[in-house]
């Protein structure tokens, strides 16, 4: 890949507390992101990228992305959990390195 344009947009999944529903939002990229991006342009020879965003707006991002496990909807993997026989899924999930809230988790 010789050429990137980075819009500074994602798409990424979610879930909304109140509706309880998984959503498809568009949001702005972290840092990290940004830098990821910029790395695919030229990685076998020259290349560049062009980020359609100013500079105040990328100082103004997340350094790091919010895990996936904080933001989207973990039915299924709660659904695993019990049918792996780990034990009580809010407590399993507990122990990850970002756990979820537990309003996430449910019941």
């Amino acid at each position: 890949i010789l050429y990137v344009i980075d819009s500074g947009k994602s798409k990424q999944t979610g879930f909304d507390l109140i509706n309880q529903l998984a959503t498809l939002d568009e949001t702005w990229i972290s840092q990290a992101n940004a830098v990821q991006r910029r790395g695919r342009a030229g990685r076998v020879q020259a290349g560049l990228c062009v980020h359609l965003f100013p500079r105040c707006l990328y100082d103004r991002m997340q350094p790091k992305p919010l895990p996936e496990m904080s933001r989207a909807p973990l039915a299924g993997l709660v659904l695993q959990i019990k049918a792996l026989g780990l034990g009580e899924a809010r407590g399993f999930l507990s122990r990850a390195l970002d756990p979820p809230d537990d309003r996430l988790v449910g019941e």
